[in-house]
């Protein structure tokens, strides 16, 4: 016994008061696709008045009582609302349209998306427009997943494209065997090429005291020690040392210079005896402790590109794999921009790249994230695609009753490759007439081979795991599974970044100065007084053009316009995806 009541609203609780017939129905069409709406369809005795009219209840219960089994009680089978009636109101019959879309059901779907963002590697907010970033459908763009609406209790709910979460229904022959159908979709997916690029500004800003390099430079040149500098024209050298803020280019500027006089006295602690044909001239040694720190501020563009192959495990459907099977998938993002979840330091976002000061983003551990998700992304594309085949089979309206796009179907027959098939249920339709009433199932049946795969731990490159923790250690061949058994990944943190090799997180001085020369040092200027001692004003004058002079040249952190850009590209090698097989094409 089939019931029709309409209600006041969609939170009614059904009970035995809604064992009626509102309507005079002739048949209906209960049907629901993947990631649709269930709809009801009822051809009615048209009951001539204005069905939306202001106050009239537009909310339909349909239900359904098993007169072989009274004591089963009446099932719910719709809840849903008037959307449509017919433009012809003069018929003896017309057709009215139900839809089970729920109350709010915008703001349920995207608290549900909210929920969704958790997983690290389905969802990537950098590579999603800002406005897109909240925008369900893309939430799950890389997710085997589609947005479920039960047609009963209108819960919202995501269920996966290949995989019921409410188990599967086996209905072995038991169906018509005229109905079964066979239908060929659109040839899987044989490979996807991904190509991931990522942009951010390489910033960097702080201060080096290269004096260790000026100390060396001067004991190289025998003017000094490890704590102090010496020359006989210390005053003019003294004079001459930078001042803070001045240019030095190449992202360089003088930080907080001083030279001192190591004594703290107006007069130098030493001196160069000059003994002359009838006196002693006496030319000072000044010893000097320099200070000497160079200051930046540097912005560099970056860019890596991440590629990848992903080949899909599948039987085939086609002798010749055509341009329909191959998908290539470009994506993009700003690893500064601050598109992840605030937190104590970023109340804004966080960005990606965590700290701009890195050298490079894919082999960090939210890199690396991105990686997963490019894969999720490829996965996805080839698992849907990978629902080739669909089976559709009916049977009788009884058999259908626990039928949901929750859950798999199985069904057997000799006509079926491999003489049975299984699937996620993609749709289902009941319909019913005068003393006939049947439920339609249709599968996706998945034509992958059924294999897996498994990780390598790979040998290490640079030293034993006996004298070295594996963060530090790099294995050549080991591969990470992002999905359990279906698709592997290798190393590839050996690939070094390509840049100028400054790394702002350990800014060392013998590094960073690529030259520092002294000329003139204290044994120069004193061979220069003794080769003019007979004449002790040629001998001051001779020094005057030796004095002391330090050059030196450090690292450009700066890119010019001539200069190759900071690209890295990062090769990725993937496995094959392993893909289930629930349909067996390649049976004998």
């Amino acid at each position: 016994m089939f019931y029709f009541a309409f209600v006041d609203s969609a939170d009614v609780v059904f009970g035995p008061e809604h064992e009626v017939e509102d309507l005079l129905v002739v048949s209906y069409k209960l049907a629901q696709q993947e990631g649709e709406f269930a709809t009801l369809d009822l051809t009615v005795k048209n009951p001539r008045v204005g069905l939306l009219a202001s106050g009239r209840k537009q909310w339909l219960l349909f239900s359904w009582r098993d007169d072989a089994n009274p004591t089963a009680g009446t099932r719910l089978l719709f809840r849903g609302r008037l959307v449509g009636i017919p433009t012809d109101l003069l018929g003896n019959q017309v057709t009215l349209q139900f839809d089970a879309r729920p109350p709010g059901y915008d703001a349920t779907k995207a608290a549900l998306a909210e929920t969704l963002k958790a997983d690290p590697i389905a969802y990537d907010p950098m590579f999603l427009k800002p406005d897109s970033r909240d925008d369900p459908d893309a939430v799950i763009e890389a997710m085997t997943v589609r947005y479920h609406v039960d047609p009963v209790d209108h819960s919202v709910t995501v269920s996966d494209m290949l995989d019921g979460e409410d188990g599967t229904i086996d209905f072995d022959t038991g169906f018509l065997k005229d109905s079964l159908s066979i239908a060929i979709g659109q040839p899987p997916l044989r490979r996807v090429d991904m190509e991931v690029t990522v942009n951010w500004d390489q910033v960097a800003a702080g201060s080096l005291d290269i004096s260790p390099v000026v100390l060396k430079a001067f004991q190289t040149a025998g003017s000094g020690s490890k704590y102090m500098i010496r020359s006989l024209t210390g005053d003019g050298f003294m004079k001459k040392w930078p001042s803070p803020d001045g240019s030095i280019g190449g992202g360089w500027k003088w930080g907080a210079c001083v030279i001192l006089r190591a004594d703290g006295s107006v007069l130098p602690e030493d001196f160069h005896q000059v003994i002359l044909d009838n006196a002693t001239a006496s030319f000072p040694v000044w010893s000097m402790k320099p200070t000497l720190i160079a200051a930046y501020d540097v912005s560099r563009p970056k860019t890596e590109v991440l590629t990848f192959r992903l080949e899909a495990d599948c039987q085939a459907l086609l002798a010749d794999a055509g341009d329909d099977e191959i998908l290539s998938i470009k994506i993009s993002g700003s690893a500064d921009e601050p598109c992840d979840p605030a937190n104590t330091d970023n109340p804004g976002g966080a960005m990606p790249i965590g700290d701009v000061r890195r050298r490079a983003y894919f082999p960090t551990a939210r890199g690396l994230q991105s990686l997963g998700y490019a894969i999720a992304l490829a996965r996805g594309n080839i698992l849907e695609r990978s629902r080739a085949i669909q089976i559709g089979f009916t049977v009788p309206f009884r058999d259908g009753l626990d039928v949901t796009l929750r859950k798999n179907a199985r069904c057997a027959d000799p006509r079926i490759p491999g003489g049975q098939a299984a699937g996620k249920i993609v749709g289902y339709e009941f319909n019913g007439v005068a003393r006939s009433h049947t439920a339609t199932i249709t599968i996706g049946c998945s034509v992958g081979k059924g294999n897996t795969v498994t990780t390598v731990p790979g040998e290490p490159v640079y030293i034993d795991d006996d004298y070295i923790e594996d963060d530090y250690q790099v294995h050549e061949g080991q591969t990470f599974m992002p999905v359990a058994g279906e698709i592997t990944y290798e190393d590839f943190g050996a690939i070094q970044p390509v840049d100028d090799g400054v790394d702002f997180f350990q800014m060392l001085p013998f590094d960073m100065v690529e030259s520092m020369v002294v000329y003139n040092g204290v044994p120069v200027q004193q061979s220069v007084v003794d080769a003019f001692k007979p004449d002790i004003s040629a001998a001051v004058n001779a020094l005057n053009q030796v004095y002391t002079r330090l050059d030196g040249d450090l690292k450009k952190l700066t890119i010019g316009r001539d200069d190759p850009p900071f690209l890295t590209n990062y090769p990725v090698t993937v496995s094959q995806l392993m893909v289930p097989k629930t349909i067996d094409l390649e049976a004998a």
